[in-house]
């Protein structure tokens, strides 16, 4: 009987993993168990976070699992070299004094390295501070925008809007995606 159950699991997964990603995932997984074991039991985080963020305090924004503005690491609220837009969403109950105020809503946009080009530090916290949320650390890609760009790459860091990106970017289409969650998601006086 236990033969058997074996047997399946491991076709099962087979099919839908490959042995070098099942053995990424677990080096993965054992470095988060070594670097912090009980935090990575306990919080419903993925490992890397734990193994990007071994020197900062849990608390810190470095560690909260979200991307940095741009602003933080450029001084300007635009994509930077060697990024594109890879997609949007919308918080539509923004309640904060900052960016888009006035207008209740907000429009974030993800600045995606471009294929071919790295990250020079690889995953980090910006400006190696822990108080900056992470860069390079998300690979994801919502896709509604730079559709001439293959491929899923990290996201180097987010930028606000307080227009519809369809309206500004002519590569970006109207398929509407929202996240109330990151409505919080701030950077202070950097990104007004």
């Amino acid at each position: 009987m236990s033969e058997r159950l074996v047997d399946a699991a491991t076709s099962f997964f087979q099919k839908r993993v490959s042995r070098r990603s099942m053995l990424v995932r677990l080096a993965v997984a054992g470095s988060a168990l070594a670097v912090a074991p009980l935090r990575y039991m306990l919080r419903p985080v993925d490992a890397m976070s734990f193994v990007n963020c071994p020197n900062c305090p849990p608390s810190s924004r470095c560690c909260d699992g979200y991307t940095a503005f741009c602003c933080t690491l450029t001084g300007v609220n635009a994509c930077p070299a060697n990024t594109y837009v890879g997609g949007w969403w919308k918080c539509t109950s923004y309640r904060g004094d900052g960016m888009c105020s006035a207008e209740g809503v907000r429009y974030y946009l993800d600045c995606n390295i471009l294929p071919g080009w790295r990250c020079p530090w690889g995953c980090h916290c910006a400006n190696n501070n822990c108080s900056h949320r992470r860069t390079c650390c998300n690979i994801f890609r919502y896709g509604q925008c730079g559709h001439e760009v293959r491929g899923v790459t990290p996201i180097v860091c987010r930028m606000i809007k307080c227009v519809n990106p369809c309206r500004i970017y002519s590569d970006c289409t109207c398929s509407y995606k929202q996240d109330n969650t990151t409505c919080k998601h701030e950077e202070g006086a950097l990104c007004l």
